[in-house]
């Protein structure tokens, strides 16, 4: 009983020492989990340095870390500062002039231009709400002096309007302008009905509605005019709640710019330094961890198996794919001369990882671009490229890489993925994958040990006396390998341990008799 209540006490203490393991190390988890992923994909450039190395681990750990990083920080390092150069260069030619004519002649080439009487249009119903607003919930008896004020002020308008649609029209919408400055004349006169006047201005408003839905091309075309033509108001109001919205998280990014420059350097920090340690002392590690570990040698053998297979088939398959993609299509924007070309395929690389968006967030705004200046066989070609070569190199690339090693569903991968981005970040494009491959792993583990566990519960209540192929456990391979060295059988002998050696289990003897010299000895 006492020896059930110390190893009660014993779990206890190793999940509070372990939560408190998992507090201390779980801020470092990308970096180490990066070290550990990129030791896997690097592993034979590791050991083509060890055997020129003369198979000098420290040597060779040192060679292969800083290779890894020239490897990685370089083309990095390089594209980046080119890309931040173009990037600036991009600002600097384009001020808020010329953005607003170039966007003033992607209007024109999609024919969404506000016609030349817009601005009449525009005073006229800002006119007519006025007067709705004025007549609101109010009986009006009498003379009302600013009613009238604003009703005559609505009529001069909508007689200039209607001069101007007839000027570019012809008298299509005469008898739509009548009726409408009828109804303007009758607001501004007193009426005895209850809120006469305010349902006269609905109606008006109705009216003048219709009309402006139809001078601006109808339901779709007035919509769309309407929306890439903002008026002044409209624009100062986007401006302002934009820098509502931005100010206080502006404001939050500066102030942690600091800290999560600090973070970053030491998380590259303990990058470098994991990947030197796991390079150098990787495999005593994993026998360290598979000895204190309860699992069977079998079983964790097939999980770092499986970590294996499943980091280096992601890890290279995603940026191979990304690099084939982003190269693909820095041809297509080579070829119809486009400029920032390095910026774009930095872009397009950096967003061909990201699932449901891909690459074609970058090429099809770049067609739309070069369509707008007029470039349309160019913006048909690049088009045409972007479906049929950058959107296919993914899969074949990835097909090529794989080369069914994935044994998840497609679905499955996707959420993966999603979920692995969701929950941690970028670094879950990796992670999510892996982590449904592990569990897939562990499942067909314990599928394994619950069959074998039936076939053994089957064979004891059959009386067989062992089973012929059940797996020894590691735990007795363990005490078996212990029991058979020297030092643990003198150990055992001089300490009067209740598990004796070998022979005086061979032999039968009592587990309290202390054995005799001769049976300690080695052989």
């Amino acid at each position: 009983m006492s020896r059930l209540i110390s190893f009660a006490v014993l779990i206890a203490i190793i999940v509070i020492i372990g939560l408190l393991f998992y507090k201390v190390l779980i801020g470092f988890f990308i970096p180490l989990f990066l070290a550990s992923v990129l030791v896997v994909v690097f592993r034979p450039l590791h050991r083509w340095v060890l055997a020129h190395c003369g198979y000098r681990e420290r040597v060779a750990a040192v060679a292969t870390t800083l290779l890894i990083m020239l490897v990685l920080l370089l083309p990095i390092g390089v594209l980046g500062t080119a890309s931040a150069i173009q990037g600036l260069r991009l600002l600097e030619q384009n001020d808020a002039k010329t953005i607003a004519l170039r966007i003033s002649r992607v209007r024109a080439s999609l024919g969404l231009e506000m016609p030349p009487y817009s601005g009449k249009l525009q005073l006229l119903s800002n006119e007519v709400d006025e007067i709705v607003d004025k007549t609101k919930a109010t009986l009006i008896s009498a003379e009302d002096m600013e009613l009238q004020r604003i009703a005559h002020s609505t009529l001069a308008t909508l007689e200039l309007l209607k001069a101007a649609v007839q000027e570019q029209r012809g008298p299509v919408y005469e008898a739509r302008f009548d009726e409408l400055i009828e109804m303007t004349q009758q607001v501004g006169e007193p009426s005895e009905e209850e809120f006469g006047a305010s349902r006269l201005a609905v109606d008006l408003k109705s009216k003048f509605s219709e009309l402006k839905i139809d001078l601006l091309g109808g339901p779709l075309m007035a919509l769309a005019r309407q929306t890439a033509n903002p008026t002044k108001e409209q624009i100062d109001t986007m401006t302002q709640n934009a820098l509502a919205y931005a100010r206080p998280r502006l404001l939050s990014i500066t102030g942690a710019t600091g800290t999560f420059l600090a973070k970053l350097i030491f998380g590259s920090v303990i990058l470098i330094v994991s990947i030197f340690f796991f390079l150098y002392d990787g495999p005593s590690m994993i026998k360290s961890i598979m000895y204190l570990s309860p699992l069977d040698d079998a079983y964790e053998q097939e999980m770092l198996l499986e970590f294996d297979r499943i980091s280096r088939a992601i890890v290279l398959a995603t940026l191979l794919s990304a690099v084939a993609q982003g190269l693909t299509a820095g041809v297509g924007f080579y070829f119809v001369g486009m400029p920032y070309l390095t910026l774009l395929v930095m872009l397009t690389t950096a967003f061909a990882m990201v699932p449901f968006v891909g690459p074609a967030i970058i090429w099809v705004p770049v067609c739309l671009y070069l369509a707008a200046n007029d470039h349309m066989l160019a913006a048909c070609l690049l088009a045409a490229w972007g479906v049929l070569v950058v959107g296919t190199v993914d899969n074949v690339v990835k097909a090529l890489v794989l080369h069914g090693q994935s044994q998840l569903h497609p679905l499955l991968a996707l959420l993966s993925v999603l979920g692995g981005v969701q929950a941690l970040g970028p670094i879950g494009i990796v992670v999510g994958p892996m982590v449904v491959a592990l569990l897939q792993t562990l499942l067909g583990i314990l599928q394994r040990e619950l069959v074998h566990f039936e076939e053994h519960k089957f064979v004891l209540s059959t009386g067989t006396a062992e089973v012929s192929n059940a797996p020894l456990s590691k735990r007795k391979r363990k005490r078996k390998r212990a029991a058979s060295s020297p030092a643990a059988n003198g150990n055992e002998a001089a300490n009067g341990n209740e598990a004796a050696n070998g022979n005086d289990v061979a032999n039968g003897n009592d587990a309290s008799t202390p054995s005799s010299p001769a049976d300690n000895q080695p052989g």
